[in-house]
């Protein structure tokens, strides 16, 4: 009988064999020398240091893209959202403070507020 395609684990048989490969594992590292463990930590500790260098540099990036999204958005409404300016010159702002039709609005400007007020609130 082949051991291939024939053997199907069970839960049990692959619990037994984690548990006897963590005990062999385990033995090994007791074993070795001083030295050894002390390189084993240093590598270990550099690639602890390099995923989370990793991890920052992902976030910082996301951050950043998020940042420039959100200005763009901002940008677009605000260009949107703008006035049509193209079409009044400042002369034409020139001619309407000084035509002798605006100065009644203007000597009246009091009473104009106190109707707007009147209509909203009254």
């Amino acid at each position: 009988m082949s051991i291939g395609n024939n053997f199907i684990m069970n839960k049990h048989d692959k619990d037994k064999l984690a548990v006897n490969i963590k005990q062999t594992l385990d033995d090994s590292v007791d074993s070795l020398d001083a030295q050894t463990l002390s390189r084993i930590r240093q590598v270990r500790s550099r690639a602890i240091e390099q995923t989370e260098d990793r991890s920052l540099n992902w976030f910082g990036l996301m951050s950043g893209a998020l940042a420039t999204a959100c200005v763009m958005v901002f940008a677009i409404m605000i260009l949107l959202n703008s006035p049509d300016t193209s079409q009044m010159t400042p002369i034409d702002d020139l001619d309407l403070i000084s035509s002798s039709d605006n100065l009644e609005l203007y000597e009246d400007l009091e009473f104009y507020e106190w109707l707007e007020d009147e209509a909203l609130f009254g």
